[in-house]
């Protein structure tokens, strides 16, 4: 149910508890320490580019040439930077669970909801925030050069879209340091990741950052498909297209026709955790299995 009070509402289950380096300062385990650890490269690296960027003296051009432009081009290396950036978590994910397992059954250095946290962040970013934002950057860059056209069809909505996209991972990168992320898998499948059995935090996280990333990459997968439809040059018939665009006009359909139902899904599960409805619980006619 919707709290009461304003500043519960405003954070909902987030609070200074959440820190994960408190816990780490009196007793630590090693999966509290790996855990403050992480969090602490995120502060780092973000004070890291601030003040470099304020070394340079490029935020007027950061904010006027880069983050508000609609030209593809520029578009499509923000995407490629921003999946890089991830694939670089993910990769450092996959080397702790893989380092984890090396220990055997009996040992290790992770909790088991450590370890499934990290299996839930790292699923759900190679999917959603390293290969979708990757092909998305090299399609907006190479693309249209491909069929001659001048930018895509809707520039404003290309970077609406990828605006989504980085709002979506930037919320997998705040879950190291408030809260935690879903220990559900990247598919979050209910009734786990229900408020009854998960009342954390971790699958809202989840939930948000898979749905703006949904509606995003179905606004990307929209524009390509026109741009292709009605863009092209003269003479550029669709049997004369590079096979690169008839990939990227393959993907595209799937986006439009694959991501609306995933991200209503996830939206459905935020309504049975916010406001009591019961799409995936037994109770009151609910089916997790839909």
């Amino acid at each position: 149910m919707i709290p009461d009070q304003p500043v519960h509402w405003l954070l909902g289950r987030l609070g200074v508890s959440s820190l994960p380096i408190l816990p780490a300062l009196e007793n630590p385990t090693v999966s509290e320490v790996v855990g403050a650890g992480a969090a602490m490269v995120v502060i780092i690296g973000a004070i890291a580019v601030i003040a470099f960027i304020t070394w340079l003296g490029a935020w007027r051009a950061l904010w006027c040439d880069w983050l508000t432009s609609v030209d593809h081009k520029r578009i499509g290396i923000m995407y490629i930077v921003l999946a890089l950036v991830m694939l670089a978590r993910g990769v450092l994910e996959g080397a702790v669970m893989r380092t984890q397992q090396a220990f055997g059954l009996n040992g290790g250095f992770l909790t088991p909801e450590h370890f499934s946290e990290l299996f839930s962040t790292h699923g759900t970013i190679m999917i959603f925030f390293v290969a979708m934002p990757l092909i998305v950057g090299l399609a907006n860059y190479i693309m249209p050069l491909q069929i001659g056209a001048r930018d895509m069809s809707f520039p404003v909505m290309n970077q609406i879209s990828l605006g989504l996209t980085a709002t979506g991972a930037a919320l997998v990168m705040i879950s190291l340091l408030l809260g935690q992320f879903s220990t559900g898998g990247w598919s979050a499948y209910p009734p786990y990741t229900g408020y009854d059995f998960n009342p954390g935090p971790g699958p809202d996280y989840w939930i948000w950052s898979v749905a703006l990333a949904g509606i995003g990459t179905t606004m990307s997968g929209i524009n390509f498909a026109v741009t292709i439809f009605k863009e092209r040059a003269p003479g550029m018939s669709m049997f004369r297209m590079p096979l690169f665009t008839w990939t990227i006009l393959c993907a595209a359909i799937i986006m439009i026709y694959a991501l609306p139902p995933l991200t209503v899904a996830a939206l459905m599960l935020a309504a049975d955790r916010y406001l009591d409805f019961h799409f995936f619980t037994n109770d009151l006619g609910g089916n997790m299995m839909n």
